[in-house]
């Protein structure tokens, strides 16, 4: 193997690694990007249903994520950014909390980090049907049409998540 290959595949390591949870994706993560993402009824920080149907026709980043997750907290900032600049403009941001203790640990949290978009509190059954979640934060983008065109797994710098938002707008 040659010394580039070598250091690519070793960088790519450490970004996987710096999410919570620190494994790779699961296959079926990484083969989630090209299919349509999975309709899903979850409940938010209110208690009120929410669907992933009634964002159709915007561009939808869903980050699964929890409140111990230091990559996560850490994304909170850019994704507020990313929310008040395109949020206007066809773009939902999709916040998926997967704490164990649920709405308790979550909503205090999103309201001290006064969280301004949509913020779920996730199941298992869903992350499932995403492909599966096996580190936090991992986040999909989706199109206007509803299929899945991007998948990461730990922190995204702003300006490649900005350049995937712009060119779905």
């Amino acid at each position: 193997m040659s010394p580039t290959r070598i250091s690519i595949l070793v960088l790519a390591a450490a970004v996987i690694l710096s999410a919570c949870g620190g494994a790779p994706p699961p296959p079926a993560a990484a083969a989630a990007s090209g299919k349509m993402a999975p309709e899903f009824e979850l409940r938010d920080l209110d208690g009120k249903p929410f669907q992933l149907s009634a964002t159709k026709g915007s561009v939808r980043l869903v980050d699964f994520w929890t409140t111990w997750c230091a990559p996560c907290r850490e994304e909170i900032p850019m994704f507020k950014e990313l929310h008040a600049a395109y949020g206007g403009k066809g773009f939902t941001l999709i916040g998926i909390a997967m704490d164990d203790e649920g709405v308790d640990a979550v909503k205090p949290f999103a309201e001290k980090n006064a969280i301004p978009y949509t913020t779920l509190i996730g199941s298992e059954d869903v992350a499932t049907s995403f492909g599966g979640v096996v580190g936090y934060p991992t986040k999909f983008l989706i199109d206007r049409d509803g299929k899945i065109v991007e998948t990461w797994v730990g922190p995204v710098p702003k300006t490649i998540l900005e350049k995937h938002i712009r060119a779905l707008l």
